[in-house]
């Protein structure tokens, strides 16, 4: 499909060629990166947001998995008489 965008500022045009120059792309492949990647990003952050929920569930369920088990452990750490601990 094609683009087009019209009545871009010269100097903003100078820019993209100067940045398109710098990573050895033309102007139209250095606009077709760019816009490929301003089309995934959301998707991409959105995806990164929620595995970092993720990871900060399963800490929280660490943490409170940890504490039972030595809440359990501290239930059956008692002394039972003629033995020693």
């Amino acid at each position: 499909m094609e683009v087009r965008i019209r009545y871009m500022d010269p100097k903003t045009v100078q820019r993209i060629d100067e940045l398109a120059e710098e990573k050895g792309l033309s102007r139209q492949e250095f606009l077709h990166a760019q816009l490929n990647q301003l089309a995934v990003f959301k998707e991409e952050n959105n995806r990164e947001q929620k595995l970092q929920q993720l990871v900060d569930r399963n800490i929280q369920t660490m943490a409170h998995c940890y504490t039972a088990i030595r809440e359990m452990n501290d239930l059956l750490q008692f002394e039972v008489p003629g033995e020693e601990t």
